[in-house]
């Protein structure tokens, strides 16, 4: 199952020694590199891949050695306790709380981590491979995971300062957080916003393909970022609540596209992608059927404080059984916003939304429903730029059908689900450490 999971090599330069690479430009200090949002939200691409090593791939100068100079060695680890609140332990549990492997007694069997290997034989030319590792307690997402998976392999060619290319199993430009959203030292939470990320579900991580990576008119204040990709990649589907039900489908023809503008004020840029691909063996359907995605972002890091959002709409056809028979439309968005008490400690919130619409022949109407609501707080103390520490506790609501009417027509007879809300809390505390 691929995933993508870890940090893109261009940022493991920040973690692992206080630098960041940029796609013309290098931060060069510790200091620079301490406001992680800030810097994140300045770069022009997330995605670049920084130029190192000699062009003629011997040795550097000093009497260096050829690893030093053309290979590079990084991971990271985060390692946390998470406890659903025991009150709720009775109820019905959403899909969702089962893929996020919450435990009423608690549980430290909650990690991530990666190792990175990097290769750079010259100067328009990179290998990179990671492996990664991950277990959410008893999330069913451990019954598909292998517990070293390869997240990426890809090799990148830079044509010019501002256009390259990557072939192979490389990370998915979608949103702002896809490319680096298992590395804690870079997360305000545990996790990107469920709604919008999920976990292997409806987003995929990685695509088996080729991606275009370009900067348009990096000299203007309003310079643009654009990637384009085609490929395949594989999705987990947990749609079935109180059930540890997984289903691994395949995207494939998959075509799709993110566009981010940098703006004249520091910190500041919106982007907005577009995805397309045709899906086989989903829990949703029978057939291949052909998905579609819209998203949107703003992402706002100043100088101490930082404001985010993402919206994403997609539309997905559900016809495997005589209950589900027509289209689900889903609206998942969330709201971020996090200030910097000091340059170490910061205080974060986070509000997430996932609204559902399902049509049905065999429904009355149209069944309109909250999938998930979450309301986030975080503390986040930062020992160093690869020492993190986070606290956060987390107030969540959703809808589950809990029974159905039957409504006679004069063609026969149709459904009225009946919906009731439920409400459960959980708490994570994390320690990230990256080199």
């Amino acid at each position: 199952m691929m995933r993508g999971r870890g940090l893109r090599p261009g940022l493991f330069a920040l973690v692992a020694a206080g630098m960041i690479s940029l796609p013309l430009a290098r931060l060069a200090s510790a200091e620079e590199a301490s406001d992680v949002a800030k810097t994140l939200a300045a770069q022009n691409s997330l995605l670049s891949v920084a130029q190192e090593g000699s062009d003629d791939g011997g040795a550097g100068e000093g009497g260096s050695s050829y690893w030093q100079d053309h290979f590079q060695l990084h991971g990271f680890l985060t390692t946390a306790y998470a406890e659903l609140d025991p009150e709720n332990n009775a109820q019905p549990r959403s899909s969702d709380e089962r893929v996020l492997g919450l435990d009423p007694d608690g549980t430290w069997n909650y990690r991530i981590a990666a190792l990175q290997l990097r290769y750079d034989p010259a100067a328009k030319h990179t290998f990179v491979v990671q492996l990664s590792h991950r277990h959410f307690d008893d999330s069913p997402l451990g019954d598909v995971d292998n517990d070293v998976e390869l997240d990426w392999a890809f090799y990148q060619y830079r044509f010019t300062d501002n256009f390259a290319i990557k072939v192979g199993r490389v990370p998915v430009p979608v949103g702002i957080f896809n490319e680096f959203r298992d590395v804690g030292t870079l997360l305000p939470f545990f996790r990107p916003a469920y709604t919008f990320y999920q976990e292997g579900s409806f987003v995929s991580e990685t695509i088996d393909g080729v991606i275009f990576v370009t900067n348009l008119w990096p000299e203007s204040d309003w310079s643009v970022d654009f990637d384009a990709y085609y490929g395949e990649f594989d999705l987990l589907e947990s749609v079935a609540a109180n059930t540890t039900n997984v289903f691994e489908a395949k995207a494939t023809d998959a075509v799709g596209a993110q566009l981010w503008l940098n703006t004249p004020v520091s910190g500041l840029r919106f982007g907005a992608g577009i995805q397309r691909y045709d899906v086989e063996g989903s829990g949703f359907h029978t057939e291949k059927d052909t998905w579609n995605t819209w998203h949107a972002s703003v992402d706002g890091a100043f100088e101490r404080f930082t404001i985010r959002g993402e919206y994403k709409y997609f539309e997905i056809p559900s016809n495997n059984s005589f209950l589900f028979n027509g289209e689900i439309q889903a609206a998942n968005y969330y709201v971020q916003a996090g200030f910097n008490i000091t340059e170490q400690l910061g205080i974060w919130a986070q509000r997430e939304y996932s609204d559902i619409d399902q049509t049905n022949t065999n429904l009355v109407g149209t069944e309109s429903f909250n999938n998930r609501q979450d309301t986030g707080y975080s503390i986040v103390w930062a020992l160093r730029p690869t020492i993190v520490f986070k606290a956060e506790y987390h107030q969540t609501n959703f809808d589950l059908p809990v029974g159905f009417n039957v409504v006679p027509t004069p063609g026969g007879v149709l459904l009225d689900f009946v919906f009731q809300e439920f409400k459960s809390d959980y708490s994570i505390a994390s320690v990230s450490f990256s080199f």
